[in-house]
This record gives structure tokens, C-alpha cells and sequence, in this order.
């Protein structure tokens, strides 16, 4: 099988893993968005083994998505191509369910992320089994999609597309790489989430911040703009946590502590933590524990056919 994408190439037999091509450059300055992007990736290829056993919003969340995408109709865009695009894939898990779903219809999934570690993880889940041949595995970069125009009969993404700080080039690529009459459902978490982290920080630490995320009606104004049909709902998942400890803890865990700001991230001091702690319980602290809060915001996208 061979997959058309542009400006990258494969690099191994046997269901490979596609790599960027390494390019040549006249400066050999790094840019601060590059630098951001590769210490992402780094963070998440990091938390690949252990990603599955600590993310259960993230499961939650990916979930509600995959139904929305099922239910959507998707199936009568498949005649158009045969690729199903999972942006950020992660670990490979919804990607196998999407697999499961799709292989009466026997498209093809193209499962993405930018973290290398991540996907051969994936990789190695997924197995050698015939039950999911049908997927390939691409190290790519939603905001530079690597796939040629008109080329995907629907697309995914949960949980990923947050990292992006370029939400009008995500939607453009999407955009792009959809076949007429394709569509999908991305999952993003959006403004509102994790504000009680942020509001205790900035009582605790004003120059301490956590990551700063687009607003849904931003996402959903970027889609049309870019071209495509969309509908948008929000919905917020809560999680509780012991102490600030843990709460701050299940954030490492999955690789998402990551400040997109691009400032220097400062050891918390054992008086920060105390202070932090002090101002959550007093704040948001119940019997049931401290809650965190993922906002998130389901698009649900159609490229039109004319």
C-alpha cells in the first residue's frame, strides 16, 4: 500500500513508522516555535508507557468523540478516499477502535503524532496481527499536515490539537487535506480549563502560569473561516484529587506539563507547594477532593462539496 504525502518519505518496511525528511537550512538558529514543539514531543514520547494507566479523562473524553464521529455518517466519504487521519494519535488506543470500527469498510487509518516515542509505542500495541494491518503510523505536525490535498475521507483528533498555538493553521490544513463531502470530529480542550489550578497560581505566584488555551468560539470561527461546515458544543469533565501533590502529579504523568508560554519552567519550592496546597483546599477543596477542571470543545466538521 502506498500512502501519498508530501514532504515526507518512508524509512522502514513491515507497517514503518514515516519520518520527516531531514532538510537542509541556511541558519542553523532553531526557532522558539520548533524548540516548543520538540520539547512536547520529547515530554509525551516520555510518558508513552505509562500514558494509558494515568489519563482516564482523557479515555472519557476520546470516547464521547468517537461516538460523535460513529454517529456522524462519516462512511459515506469513504468513496471518496480511503484515509482516515487520527491527528495525535497518541499511544495508538482510539486509533485500534477506530481500526475495529472501520474494517468492514476496510479504510485505511493514518495515524499521526509529533512524539516518535509515542508512536512506536503504538506501534508495538497494535502488534503484528492481520486485525490491524490497515494502519500506518506518521510522525507529523497538524499545523503542517503531511498529506497531499483532497486525500482523507474523514478525520480524528482527541486531546491534541490544544498544543497547536496556531488554531486558524490547523483548521486551514484540515481543510486542505479533506476530500469533498469528508468530514470528523477533533476534541480540544479550550478557555476554562484547569481554572482552579490557574487561579490558585496566580495568589500564590503571579509570574507562575499554566498554559493559556483558545477559546471554542475561536475554534469554531477558525473552521469556517478556513472553509469548512462546522457545529461546536462544550463540555467540562472534572477530576478529584487527594492533594495538590496528586493533582499536579496527573498532569506529569500523561506528559502534559509542557508551558507552551516558551518562559522557563522554575523547580516548585516545597513553600510554593504548601502555599498552593493552602490556597486549593480553601478555595475548591470539598470531601470529594481538589477538582480539576477539562473543558472541552467537540467540533464536528464537514468540508463541503463544492
Amino acid at each position: 500500500m502506498t500512502i501519498e504525502v508530501v514532504r515526507y518519505e518512508e524509512t522502514a518496511s513491515n507497517a514503518p513508522i514515516i519520518k520527516p525528511l531531514k532538510r537542509k537550512s541556511a541558519s542553523l538558529t532553531v526557532s522558539s516555535e520548533q524548540q516548543l514543539k520538540s520539547r512536547i514531543a520529547k515530554q509525551f514520547s516520555r510518558a508513552a508507557t505509562r500514558y494509558d494507566a494515568a489519563a482516564q479523562v482523557q479515555i472519557d473524553i476520546a470516547n464521547d468523540a468517537l461516538m460523535m464521529f460513529v454517529n456522524m455518517g462519516y462512511q459515506s466519504a469513504t468513496q471518496l478516499s480511503e484515509h482516515i487521519l487520527d491527528i495525535g494519535c497518541g499511544t495508538g488506543r482510539v486509533t485500534r477502535q477506530l481500526a475495529n470500527i472501520n474494517n468492514l469498510q476496510t479504510p485505511r487509518i493514518l495515524a499521526m503524532d509529533i512524539a516518535l516515542g509515542m508512536l512506536k509505542h503504538a506501534k508495538k500495541q497494535a502488534g503484528n496481527t492481520t486485525k490491524f494491518t490497515n494502519i500506518s503510523w506518521l510522525q507529523g505536525d497538524a499545523e503542517h499536515l503531511p498529506l497531499s490535498n483532497n486525500k482523507a475521507s474523514a478525520v480524528f483528533s482527541s486531546m491534541a490539537l490544544q498544543w497547536c498555538k496556531n488554531s486558524r493553521q490547523v483548521c486551514s490544513e484540515i481543510h486542505r487535506v479533506l476530500a469533498p463531502g469528508a468530514g470528523g470530529v477533533l476534541a480540544i480542550m479550550c478557555k476554562g480549563s484547569m481554572y482552579e489550578l490557574d487561579t490558585c497560581w496566580q495568589q500564590v505566584d503571579s509570574t507562575r502560569n499554566i498554559n493559556q488555551f483558545t477559546c471554542a468560539e475561536t475554534w469554531a470561527r477558525d473552521a469556517k473561516a478556513a472553509g469548512l461546515q462546522v457545529k461546536v458544543q462544550q463540555r467540562n469533565y472534572v477530576t478529584r484529587h487527594l492533594d495538590v501533590r496528586a493533582l499536579l502529579g496527573s498532569i506529569k504523568q500523561i506528559g502534559a506539563n509542557v508551558i507552551t508560554s516558551n518562559k522557563q519552567q522554575k523547580a516548585i519550592s516545597r513553600h510554593t507547594l504548601s502555599s498552593l496546597e493552602q490556597c486549593y483546599q480553601q478555595t475548591f477543596g470539598s470531601a470529594e477532593g481538589l477538582p480539576l477542571t477539562y473543558s472541552v470543545c467537540f467540533l464536528t466538521l464537514t468540508k463541503p462539496v463544492n
